[in-house]
């Protein structure tokens, strides 16, 4: 038998258990009823009864033969993102190694290894953990170390009721200067000025900080470190303001990262204002209403043109309107003020004057959106193009409208652009139209039918313009032949017009991975190469055809930071090389992670061994069960763990000596009872 041997007391019952128990319940009785009657010499007759019960349950002698297992002890390597920015990865690399070496010479010691990473919220050490002893026996853990920069977002959460070292790759004289932003909205009005906060971290009393909103040029601010400083930005329209900050980095910085942010709000307003100026009423007049009228967040003017100033049809004054419209104020003063301006079926009269139509052509150039539905009085040379709003508008008419029954079609770019390539799925069962107005194109046709553009899109100067060439889509939306996707399709026109993000055609989206930059371009033609600026240094990125109108490229960042990518006449700026903003918030190590009180139960210590991970480790003691893990050292648990190999049992006594012992104890009664005189004295 050897140390690890354990020898303890069995049964092996000659009879069920309950049996037994009810024999000893009868036996104990009848003692207790033997000594109520008088009887003499009980103790005899229960140890008869206690021998009988004992024989019967079998007992023997068990023995174990246990073989000692080793303790196990987790090495847990962080491969987190905030690792490779700040280059510890190779060091973490190498302080496994020599840990690994020094623990392989410690006798009845197991090391295992694992690698954790970071999820969305930054590094979690619990989940790693849990990783690398979920098949680990816990009486079998000797503890657990950690090699690592020490920056973890549940410090408290991850104890454990065994020692957690830290191995710190870093030195605890790292400088980081970074950019906290403390507060900014994702969506602003438009016309106000809001507000971002940021805050700039360094061990310098001030840096420079530069500020740039959208194209305009960038401004360069000394600002005070560890105070919020507020930066004002204008919404002067409706879409994104992107908005870059950046300070430069510094010598002996671990990383630049974090130098730079990048951000982005969305100009809105509370309520769209459209207005609807409609010429002489037909059956599509309530069909364009109740599209505009449907959206909740639109509130929609409509001016109804029904007789012209000279027009004498002996209409009783009485029922005249004694209310002027302000066509003045909508159309001069207040024209700032609305979102999207539709004409549909507009006829020239003498209602509205050039001056009026003017402004409107000058409002688009400015920022606007317009939209025209034309009638037949574009093909009389009487409707829009015959006004200075010709100037804006994305197609010519040319010649009388054609009546024929056609089916709407998507053009290839129509196909392709975001206002509709979500219909072409189901554009082969479009119900037909009867009536269109030849026209030639300059702006992007996204439906055409009986050999003529339908829907044309445009832009000028900074608005858009969008013309419908038939006064029949109206019948789509009254199931006409099987109808079609009237409100979808110019929903979604409209909302193309007020510059929605998400049906941008022609954009420039920037993605960020560990150590890559994606570029995703959307253009009608080829843009080229994007030209890519990080720290004052420009480079072309190739753009490859990835279908649909869209182009995609790549770079691989050497370093991470703020990039400006150009392409064509689109710019987007981002902070590239960083999968998870959170892992780059804060890159300087950090020894605290595991000091709060619960996490300190288990024991543990701190050791840093810089950047390269070269620094000496501290020497590794083996504790006993109860003790625990001081500040200094590496202290593992033995924690004594075996397992059992064989087995063998043995009789106490045998049978027989039972039987023998047994009868000792009946014939001692007997000569017992036997040698008892009873006294009876004489009456």
């Amino acid at each position: 038998m050897n140390g690890n041997d354990l020898v303890k007391l069995g049964f092996d019952p000659w009879l069920p258990p309950l049996v037994l128990l009810g024999l000893a319940i009868l036996g104990l009785g009848l003692v207790a009823l033997y000594l109520r009657l008088g009887g003499k010499a009980p103790l005899t007759r229960l140890c008869l009864v206690l021998v009988a019960l004992i024989g019967l349950s079998g007992p023997s002698q068990v023995r174990e033969e246990r073989l000692a297992l080793t303790d196990i002890v987790s090495l847990l390597v962080d491969r987190s993102e905030s690792m490779a920015l700040t280059d510890r990865a190779a060091g973490a690399e190498v302080a496994l190694r020599a840990l690994k070496a020094r623990l392989g010479q410690i006798e009845n010691l197991e090391v295992r290894i694992t690698y954790f990473d970071g999820s969305g919220a930054g590094t979690a050490l619990s989940s790693g953990l849990d990783q690398a002893f979920a098949d680990i026996p816990p009486d079998r853990v000797a503890g657990a170390i950690v090699i690592s920069d020490g920056r973890f977002i549940d410090g408290e959460d991850a104890a454990r009721p065994f020692p957690i070292h830290q191995i710190l790759v870093g030195s605890p004289q790292e400088r980081d200067r970074r950019i906290d932003l403390r507060s900014a909205p994702k969506q602003a009005p438009i016309g106000e000025i809001t507000k971002v906060v940021v805050r700039v971290e360094d061990s310098d009393a001030s840096v420079p900080l530069t500020v740039r909103v959208g194209t305009e040029a960038p401004q360069t601010l000394n600002v005070p470190t560890g105070e919020d400083i507020v930066i004002e930005v204008p919404i002067a329209q409706r879409g994104l303001v992107p908005i870059a900050i950046e300070t430069p980095g510094v010598a002996g910085e671990v990383s630049t990262a974090n130098n730079g942010l990048a951000l982005s709000i969305t100009g809105v307003r509370d309520r769209l204002r459209v207005m609807l100026v409609t010429g002489q009423p037909y059956a599509g007049s309530r069909a364009w209403r109740n599209l505009l009228k449907s959206d909740p967040s639109v509130d929609l003017i409509q001016f109804t043109i029904l007789r012209p100033p000279e027009k004498q049809d002996f209409t009783p004054t009485e029922e005249l309107s004694l209310i002027p419209f302000p066509t003045r104020e909508l159309f001069l003063d207040k024209i700032d003020s609305f979102d999207l301006v539709v004409f549909d079926r507009f006829s020239r009269l003498s209602v509205l004057p050039d001056a009026y139509l003017d402004s409107v052509a000058q409002w688009v150039e400015g920022g606007g959106a317009f939209l025209m539905l034309a009638g037949p009085s574009e093909g009389l040379d009487e409707g829009v193009q015959s006004t200075p709003l010709k100037r804006i508008l994305p197609v010519q008419s040319r010649g009388e409208p054609i009546e024929t029954a056609f089916r709407p079609a998507l053009t290839e770019r129509g196909r392709s652009h975001p206002v509709s390539a979500s219909l072409a799925e189901q554009s082969n069962s479009w119900g037909q139209w009867l009536r269109v107005q030849p026209s030639t194109a300059t702006g992007d046709v996204l439906l055409e039918g009986a050999g003529e553009p339908l829907l044309v899109l445009g832009q000028v100067g900074r608005g858009r313009v969008a013309a419908v060439m038939s006064d029949q889509a109206w019948l789509w939306r009254r199931g006409y032949d099987g109808g079609g996707p009237f409100d979808e399709l110019f929903r979604r026109t409209a909302h193309w017009l007020m510059k929605e993000a998400d049906l941008e055609a022609d954009r420039l989206l920037l993605r960020s991975q560990p150590g890559r930059l994606l570029i995703e371009r959307q253009s009608s033609h080829d843009p080229g190469p994007a030209q890519v600026t990080l720290s004052g240094q420009t480079f072309p990125v190739p753009l490859s055809a990835a279908g649909n109108g869209v182009w995609r490229g790549e770079s691989t960042m050497a370093k991470p930071g703020l990039v400006f990518v150009q392409s064509g006449d689109k710019s987007a700026f981002i902070v590239a090389g960083i999968g998870n903003p959170n892992e780059a918030r804060l890159l300087t190590a950090d020894p605290t992670a595991l000091a709060g009180p619960q996490a300190k139960q288990g024991g543990g210590s701190v050791t840093w061994v810089g950047k390269a991970g070269t620094g000496p480790l501290p020497d590794i003691a083996r504790l006993g069960k109860s003790q625990k893990a001081g500040a200094e050292g590496l202290g593992l648990r033995r924690a004594g763990a075996t397992s059992v190999t064989a087995t063998s049992r043995d009789a106490i006594l045998p049978p027989w000596a039972y039987a023998i012992l047994l009868a000792a104890l009946a014939l001692w009664a007997w000569w017992r009872e036997g040698r008892l005189v009873v006294y009876r004295p004489k009456t």
